[in-house]
């Protein structure tokens, strides 16, 4: 009994020099602040518009230090999910920051949001995708998330068509196991409809064609809308996350229907600008080429290869200037601050039209 006791004095101990440690790190970060401000043109007491507290270079490069310093039994996640909040609490006492979401409450959206800013942001949500963007643009939320690709169901289209026609930049990215679940108040063979996101319904289209082949399949804006549907209606269901069960009063019908086991949702981070360059950057620009010119796409994608870039991704929307034009979205390796990626940008103009640097991120993609 004098052991536990002593270990729980002990446990005092180190919970006092915690809280004295953690204030003392709140002053820095208040300090670290202060300084941004002024070099922003502000002061103190005057907060830049263009000040910016959420900084994913920075982020991740702490992330890898504490990593390396750690000896457990913590593991690496736990200290993660420790430090997730340390830094949530830093970035809330320097400014007050809200990030817009794709709504309601319960979304994968809110829970990627959430997983990567921690509790003491303010989370904002909004109907569609749309919106997110619109939020920024107008600074009605300091940053935004976006769904951005899903690994089952591919690129979500919506948040490609914004990215072409908006002034917001992408700071940075983040990944989300994604577990669908049929939720409902009615009985399996009772369900003649289930509501869910196009990309829900999507990733979870051979469950439904086995166990509900006959049942009407609707899209919707957000999977916690999908929820809130099905929450109002005899015989639908919802095609979305487990939280919502809790959230809008539905019974789980089945668990992880999604068709496939490893099915990840990839969001983006966006604000008026990029963080500055690390040693492990991607980059999204978009741009456009005439199509009477044979090559012009090849010559212009080229021009990556050339200067050592690598490309990850393509793909192309309808640009809405005439039909059959379009405008291609790539992501490739480097930040538009390296001169490789300037000088690719450059030549990348005599091929193409409409080129913009959409911006640049820290890459943490999962191995």
């Amino acid at each position: 009994m004098s052991d536990l006791s002593s270990l729980r004095k002990r446990i005092d101990t180190l919970d006092a020099t915690l809280v004295d440690l953690l204030n003392e790190r709140a002053q820095v970060s208040l300090n670290i602040g202060a300084a941004k401000r002024k070099a922003t043109g502000g002061d103190e007491s005057s907060e830049s518009k263009e000040l910016h507290v959420y900084m994913p270079g920075r982020e991740k490069e702490v992330y890898a230090k504490l990593e390396g310093m750690n000896q457990g039994p913590l593991n690496h996640s736990s200290l993660h999910a420790i430090f997730r909040e340390i830094m949530s609490a830093s970035i809330a006492l320097q400014k007050d920051v809200s990030i817009a979401y794709l709504g309601p409450p319960g979304t994968f959206s809110h829970q990627a949001a959430y997983e990567r800013l921690g509790d003491s942001v303010a989370y904002v949500p909004v109907k569609d995708i749309t919106s997110v963007f619109e939020a920024v643009e107008k600074k009605t939320a300091t940053y935004g998330l976006v769904p951005f690709e899903n690994s089952t169901f591919g690129t979500v289209v919506e948040t490609l068509d914004n990215f072409v026609k908006t002034s917001v930049r992408v700071r940075a990215e983040t990944y989300l196991s994604v577990h669908q679940c049929l939720l409902s108040n009615s009985k399996l063979e009772k369900i003649t409809k289930v509501y869910s996101h196009p990309q829900g319904l999507g990733q979870t289209q051979k469950w439904l064609s086995t166990h509900l082949p006959n049942a009407k399949r609707i899209p919707v804006k957000s999977t916690a809308e999908a929820a809130e549907q099905a929450s109002n209606e005899t015989g639908a269901a919802a095609v979305c996350s487990e939280l919502c069960s809790s959230l809008y009063g539905l019974e789980i019908i089945q668990k992880d229907i999604e068709d496939a086991a490893a099915n990840t949702t990839r969001f983006l981070i966006i604000g008026t600008s990029s963080d500055n360059a690390t040693k492990d950057d991607h980059t999204l620009i978009h741009f456009t080429v005439d199509h009477r010119q044979p090559g012009a796409l090849c010559d212009g994608l080229k021009v990556f290869k050339d200067y050592g870039l690598n490309l990850f991704k393509i793909d192309s929307r309808p640009s809405g200037q005439r039909p059959w034009h379009y405008v291609f979205v790539v992501e490739c390796s480097g930040h538009f601050q390296n001169e490789s990626v300037q000088r690719a940008v450059k030549d990348l103009e005599q091929y193409c039209l409409d080129v913009v640097v959409l911006g640049s991120f820290p890459n943490q993609r999962p191995e």
